[in-house]
């Protein structure tokens, strides 16, 4: 019977394991090991002891998630009805003329361009060289496609030299894309956005941005996860991966132990998540995926020389991941707007929010809540910063934001700040020329496997879809050499060839 190990829990690692045991052989046993008790990685969710929800990051559902929303779907899970429409509302706070403007962007990607040119926040001249930038970088888009040596070009760069005034970049509707929604403390690769961009603007009919439900390991990863255990595998939690057992280039198991429980008043823990003493143990496997976030991985690999000295896996010390950063703020104050509406353009490092009452079934007829809300951004460079401080700050900024004037410091009921746990402290695997680190989903050692939203894919973009695609192909790959290995073994020798080497001992 083979042994397929699955390291991870998060949308690549679920994705792997379920498509494992879905177009597997029935004998194939697999196992998805996660090193807390809480499923989904990065897009994780969970409760405190009153009932409240805590996000590790506000996460979005865009229109091309394809293979996400086929992923909840066999689970039994409608991705919209367990989401709501963001409606395409924002309201961008303008640092350059200290403004609160309003967008509201259509459903279909191309209603999206009419309508972000209806933004009161650009002059009419600015608009104007916007649409000229993008009748000329349009065109060559369609005609090469999104070339790989664009990587080296950050979206700046490539969308100056193609002519988009220069002042637009000082904008928040802009730099938002970069350093609020999408967490960036840097550039961002022309070849990362913008095949994200052709994805995006591929159905015309599903370009809006959905909020999830809920908290998404509930509404999610646990059906999913009950789904894998219906298809007879196994789920295993509180178990670190801490070594790669191989030889002659072939996998023979991997090492695990158990961590230590870790306080939650820490704010980092420096060197990875240590281990409880005595509590290693060998598990053999014929083959694994692991869907690690990078930093955590290259520890792993960096104790095994031969593993460290092994391309791709030698690059993974160049990758790092998301170092998220999160305030969740219960309030008495009503926010005036209403309707599904997304704050950006606050100043860093929590420069985005949303209001997840009227999104949450538990809080929605809350009589003692006015507003839940919930900033994101990125910790990097902000570190020190102690809880206080940062809620002061992030409340101080939404004042400014017309209809939210009353959310002060007074009327808080209580607040939470969720920090980065691990030894990364910056995004770099969508900065120019990360590409040529990323890995592929299948290693020099046999039978072991990557999947992540940092390994290449037909996307090559961070997100959760972008983790599910590669989960999804890393186990066909696996299947595949599998399959091979198994027709080698059941093909009969050549005659003489045994008996010779058997009459000879």
């Amino acid at each position: 019977m083979p042994k397929v190990i699955v390291v991870g829990s998060g949308p690549a690692g679920l994705a792997a394991a379920e498509a494992l045991l879905d177009a597997g052989p029935a004998d194939l046993e697999v196992q998805l090991c996660t090193m807390g008790h809480i499923l989904g990685g990065k897009a994780c969710s969970w409760q405190t002891e009153d009932g409240r929800t805590l996000e590790h990051g506000q996460h979005v559902v865009l229109g091309f998630y394809d293979q996400m929303r086929a992923l909840v779907s066999r689970a039994g899970v409608d991705l919209d009805d367990t989401s709501v429409s963001g409606q395409g509302r924002f309201i961008v706070w303008e640092e350059r003329d200290q403004q609160t403007h309003h967008l509201h962007l259509g459903p279909s990607s191309l209603g999206t361009l009419l309508d972000g040119l209806a933004y009161d926040g650009w002059s009419a001249a600015e608009k104007a060289g916007f649409a000229a930038f993008f009748a000329r970088a349009m065109p060559e888009i369609l005609a090469r496609g999104v070339p790989e040596s664009w990587d080296d070009q950050c979206l700046t760069a490539w969308a100056l030299k193609r002519g988009m005034p220069p002042q637009l970049f000082e904008t928040t509707l802009l730099r938002a894309s970069r350093d609020a929604q999408l967490n960036w403390p840097g550039e961002i690769s022309a070849y990362s956005m913008l095949r994200t961009v052709r994805a995006a603007g591929r159905d015309y009919s599903r370009a809006e941005a959905r909020f999830p439900g809920g908290g998404m390991s509930a509404l999610w990863w646990k059906p999913v996860a009950a789904r894998i255990e219906a298809l007879g595998g196994q789920v295993t939690r509180l178990q670190k991966l801490v070594g790669i057992q191989h030889q002659d280039g072939r996998l023979l198991g991997l090492e695990f132990a158990s961590p230590l429980p870790h306080d939650p008043a820490r704010p980092y823990i420096d060197r990875g998540v240590p281990i409880l003493p005595g509590t290693l143990a060998l598990s053999s496997a014929d083959a694994a995926i692991l869907t690690l976030p990078p930093p955590a991985l290259a520890q792993v690999v960096a104790r095994d020389p031969t593993l460290s000295a092994m391309p791709p896996l030698a690059w993974l010390g160049e990758l790092t991941t998301v170092a998220p950063l999160g305030l969740h703020v219960w309030h008495k104050a009503t926010p005036r707007p209403r309707h599904q509406t997304v704050v950006l353009g606050l100043p860093q490092p929590l420069g985005y929010v949303v209001d997840n009452k009227p999104n949450y079934p538990e809080y929605r007829d809350d009589e003692r809540f006015g507003a839940c809300l919930h900033f994101v951004g990125q910790e990097t460079c902000f570190e020190e910063w102690d809880d206080q401080a940062l809620l002061d700050r992030a409340l101080t900024a939404l004042q400014r934001v017309e209809g939210y004037e009353e959310l002060d410091r007074a009327g808080v009921i209580d607040f939470a700040v969720v920090r980065n746990r691990g030894p990364h402290k910056r995004y770099w695997n969508a900065e120019p020329g990360s590409l040529a680190f990323k890995p592929k989903n299948q290693t020099p050692v046999q039978g072991l496997f990557l999947a992540g939203d940092w390994v290449r894919s037909n996307l090559d973009f961070p997100c959760m879809e972008n983790a599910v695609r590669p989960g999804r192909q890393a186990a066909e790959l696996l299947l595949r050499s599998l399959r091979r290995s198994t027709r080698q073994r059941s093909r009969p020798k050549r005659a003489g060839s045994g008996a010779v080497a058997m009459a000879g001992r």
